[in-house]
């Protein structure tokens, strides 16, 4: 008795020990992180290969399990777990050390739908967790079954909470080739080792002190920063023979033609609308933009994935009947349209700039796009419907320069889109102004070129008709109560090609200020980037997602018995990925104020970040410097 008293004794004083020193931790990493409900102190996950018994196929098995410390008292954080048609779940638990268990009624599975719409297969478990204590620690438990281990693209090692200390395992039998690509390893704690289990071969990634997933504006697509794996199945082996899976680009696009074969065409359900729409058109540019601009006028882009439909298109002629799509049905129908009226049109594979890989490499995680690609006149014209009002041989920032595949028969063809350089984004504003009052006040000019112009189209003609004046308004004055616009004359809405112009009377109030004899006047409504210097923590590249080139002139009249006293000192800044410049000159009784700004490919890399940083600190002062008159 006397020894089981002692080791109850034991066993009490170490429990609350464990209790302190959970306390003492989750102190430790909220102070660390500070916006942190919980941190994972351990996390286990274990991928398993396997041969499918009916099938040359190979399956998948993720295994999970974590602990969750919460940093906070009385919070609720929510457990999910996403799959689709081609996977399930086959357990998703969670329970506490305070004996919490997630309750059924708190739990859900089932399909994401946003705003009514249904937009993909993608479902998830979704568990909701209720911390009680600082300290308290959850453990969650899942497994899931994909069922093709092609849509099991990759392996990300940072999770939405901070991780202390985490371990991947891929467990792989030799008869199944895999190979992993390790990306943006550098600068995390990540050690890798592998051994043998009898016919398996087990690499584990150990991972230790990884920061969470940041919610930071202008990120370029996680697969740029985020520490992951991409997982390629390249082939298994049957009985004596290899049967290759997706072991090259030629594997992939075997299997991308397979589900365009599948397509039945019904040319004669949109045959008479492309008579009509190339009726009195009398070159073959005009008669492919009049179809085109049709179907990015006419159709509703929603991203509508099912199942296998999330990588097959949808026959043309249903696209056609319900005029709604998504970029694979919408570039079926351009192509069906274009091949009824003659011409050479082909469905065409892109991942867009969210995507890091090209065709180099063999996965589902290559592309995330469809578009259609038009030969004319020994020359390819690549046509995403999907972006609308974008002009015929004009190419969207985000598929600039990226690498496509052609559909060319049982062959394929890889080109590249072409990249414009920053004066396709040219946006100009030009002021001319003078003194009344306390006031600036003149005529404005909008430019709009390139992404800036096709968004400002996109977003005006989908404005509700009695919220348009107060967009357009917004637009120019960009929410500042100072800032008063009317006369408002928009050029051509219509019109995809060329700059598109916004004319309008402005007044500006509190720019003008008088003191004793002299007057102070701020020149520059817009001040661009003012206060946008980055934080040091940021993970990844800032990406604007287009690129930036802004011209800024302003001609101020000199009030009548003034004249110039001082001039504020010109800035100019040019770095690697960007530059700033301001001039102030004077000219007769005219003050010209100029302003450029440039960042040529709309990305600071991190490597930059100091440089960045110094510039906007010395744009934000000069900003704040004032032109002064002098009363006569």
């Amino acid at each position: 008795m006397k020894y089981i008293g002692s080791t109850l004794l034991l066993f009490i004083s170490c429990s609350g020990l464990f209790s302190q020193d959970n306390a003492k931790l989750a102190s430790d990493l909220q102070a660390k992180y500070k916006d942190a409900p919980v941190a994972i102190i351990n996390s286990e996950i274990n991928y398993e290969f396997s041969k499918d018994p009916n099938k040359v196929l190979v399956r998948v098995m993720e295994k999970k399990e974590q602990k969750l410390l919460s940093l906070r008292y009385n919070q609720t954080i929510n457990e999910y777990i996403s799959y689709d048609n081609n996977s399930a779940v086959e357990k998703f638990s969670a329970s506490s050390n305070l004996k919490q268990e997630a309750l059924d009624r708190m739990k859900y599975c089932g399909t994401y739908t946003s705003e009514g719409y249904f937009y993909d297969d993608s479902k998830f478990c979704s568990q909701t967790l209720k911390l009680k204590e600082l300290g308290e620690v959850w453990q969650v438990s899942s497994v899931k079954r994909v069922n093709d281990s092609k849509y099991q693209t990759s392996a990300y090692f940072q999770e939405d909470y901070p991780v202390v200390n985490k371990t991947v395992t891929f467990t792989i039998p030799n008869d199944i080739d895999v190979q992993l690509m390790e990306f943006n390893f550098d600068g995390n704690s990540i050690i890798k080792s592998e051994t043998t289990s009898g016919n398996k071969r087990i690499v584990t990634y150990t991972i230790n002190n990884l920061a969470p997933f940041q919610d930071v504006r202008f990120k370029p697509g996680i697969q740029y920063y985020s520490p992951h794996v991409l997982i390629l199945v390249k082939s298994v082996q049957v009985g004596m023979k290899t049967e290759p899976l997706l072991s090259s680009v030629d594997d992939l696009y075997k299997w991308y033609h397979s589900l365009t074969g599948l397509l039945k065409t019904d040319p004669l359900v949109f045959k008479p609308t492309v008579d009509k729409l190339i009726d009195g058109k009398k070159t073959d540019e005009e008669k492919i933009k009049a179809i085109f601009y049709w179907v990015q006028d006419n159709v509703r882009y929603i991203a509508y994935e099912d199942g296998i439909a999330g990588f097959k298109p949808d026959d043309a002629q249903n696209v056609f009947e319900k005029k709604y799509g998504d970029c694979k049905g919408m570039a079926n129908l351009t192509k069906e349209m274009l091949k009824a009226a003659g011409y050479d049109a082909r469905l065409t594979w892109i991942g867009t700039k969210m995507i890091r890989y090209d065709y180099s490499i063999p996965s589902l995680a290559v592309d995330n796009h469809m578009i259609c690609t038009v030969f004319l006149n020994g020359k390819r014209y690549f046509l995403d419907a999907t972006e609308d009002y974008n002009a015929f041989g004009d190419y969207a920032e985000r598929i600039q320069d990226r690498q496509v595949l052609i559909e060319d028969g049982d062959k394929y063809i890889l080109d590249k889109v072409p990249t414009f350089d920053k004066t396709r984004d040219l946006e100009e504003h030009e002021y001319t102004a003078k003194v009344n009052g306390d006031l600036l006040e003149g005529t404005g000019k909008y430019i709009l070129n390139g992404e800036t112009k096709k968004d400002f189209l996109y977003l005006y003609n989908h404005t509700q008709n009695d919220k348009k004046k107060e967009y357009m308004d917004d637009y120019i004055n960009d929410g500042k109560t100072s800032y008063k616009i009317k006369d408002v004359t928009p050029g051509d809405m219509t019109e995809r090609s060329g700059p598109f112009d916004i004319g309008f009377n402005f007044s500006i109030a509190n720019s003008v200020s008088l003191f004793n004899n002299e007057m102070y006047i701020d020149i520059d409504p817009s001040k661009d980037f003012k206060n946008s210097a980055v934080k040091d923590d940021r993970q990844s590249d800032i990406d604007y997602g287009e690129k930036i080139y802004r011209k800024i002139s302003i001609e101020l009249e000199t009030p009548a018995g003034y004249t110039v006293s001082e001039l504020p000192e010109n800035v100019d800044v040019t770095e690697k990925d960007f530059s700033f410049k301001i001039s102030y000159t004077q000219t007769g009784n005219k003050i010209i104020y100029n302003k450029e700004i440039s960042i040529d490919k709309g990305i600071i890399q991190r490597s930059n970040f100091a440089q960045w940083n110094l510039a906007i600190k010395k744009l934000s002062k000069a900003y704040e410097s004032q032109i002064t008159l002098k009363k006569q």
